[in-house]
């Protein structure tokens, strides 16, 4: 089984990739979304809604970053709090969102998948847009 550490992992980088199969692969079929305020959504189509609607956007790069995990078992659960910064890399400027997500994760046959995703969003910086790599060769250098 893997741990709540790397379902975070694998959830992050299916969305970076837009990867809505592997966000399909790690969450129930009851899944629950809350975004905020909003009242919670319920099910795999309406949480894969919410990547469609941002792969949608067409953001060249984006990044997400999640640390300082905590995952603590109870009742059949395990109730997580991560710090998030999601680094989005637009061609009119650069948007970093910083947040929290404090998430239910369950074992389902041997895997661990998320039951409740729970986004809270703390601070929006824009910035502006940034360059992509440039890479100089150094003499000597192969």
């Amino acid at each position: 089984m893997i741990s709540s550490e790397r379902l975070y992992y694998r959830y992050a980088r299916a969305v970076d990739e837009g990867d809505l199969d592997t966000l399909r692969s790690i969450v129930t079929k009851d899944v629950k979304v809350t975004r905020g305020s909003q009242p919670a959504l319920v099910g795999v189509e309406a949480f894969l809604d919410i990547y469609r609607a941002h792969n949608a956007l067409k953001i060249p790069v984006c990044k997400h970053v999640v640390t300082n995990i905590q995952a603590d078992r109870g009742d059949g659960e395990i109730q997580t709090h991560a710090y998030f910064q999601a680094t989005m890399f637009e061609e009119t400027g650069t948007r970093m969102i910083f947040g929290c997500y404090d998430d239910v994760h369950v074992e389902q046959d041997g895997a661990l998948l998320i039951a409740h995703k729970v986004i809270t969003v703390e601070r929006i910086v824009q910035l502006p847009a940034s360059a992509g790599p440039q890479y100089t060769q150094v003499k000597g250098a192969s």
